[in-house]
């Protein structure tokens, strides 16, 4: 079914969004100058991708079809939390600063924090989810496909999937220079 393939392609950037920036943020924790656009690039993926775009999509597009079952209103609930840790991310990303270890912590503490919710969030959407819109949704398949489409153009803008997508594939590049090798290896 195309609607969740759709959003487990959208899960698979999440995930390699969130080990990115553990990276990113371990560094920053160990006191390397982790060039703070880095985190506030992140912290705009959070902010439109995940947020507006994907949660969008599941809480104005999926979850009133599935509204039979108690699954929407716990993921609704969870998106909520998630909106609540991506702010205090958010706060952390506002004051660090590179190359100091306090602020480092206090944004891995932050990233952490918000990576282990949306990562058991997106295990449980896999898990339960993907197949609950599978099993009730698969006539109404093209239909959500052209909604979810709408959402991409009406609440982030045209282009702006694609202008992330674009961020995302350069994130290892400009987090790589600052990580530290282990003694021993190369």
């Amino acid at each position: 079914m195309e609607t969740t393939k759709t959003l487990q392609t959208e899960h698979n950037a999440v995930l390699y969004v969130l080990d990115q920036l553990e990276h990113a943020a371990g560094a920053a924790a160990d006191g390397q100058p982790v060039p703070a656009d880095v985190f506030g690039d992140i912290d705009e993926f959070f902010r439109i991708f995940v947020d507006r775009c994907h949660h969008g999509k599941e809480e104005t597009v999926l979850f009133p079809r599935l509204s039979t079952t108690s699954l929407p209103v716990q993921l609704a609930a969870e998106h909520a939390e998630g909106r609540r840790l991506a702010q205090a991310y958010a706060g952390a990303v506002t004051s660090y600063s590179p190359g100091d270890r306090a602020s480092g912590g206090t944004l891995r503490r932050a990233a952490s924090d918000y990576a282990a919710m949306l990562r058991a969030h997106i295990a449980k959407e896999n898990a339960e989810l993907m197949p609950a819109v599978d099993r009730q949704l698969a006539a109404e398949d093209s239909e959500i496909v052209e909604a979810f489409e709408r959402i991409e153009t009406e609440r982030i803008g045209a282009g702006m999937h694609e202008r992330l997508h674009g961020m995302i594939e350069t994130l290892a590049s400009r987090i790589g220079p600052f990580l530290r090798t282990p003694a021993g290896s190369h």
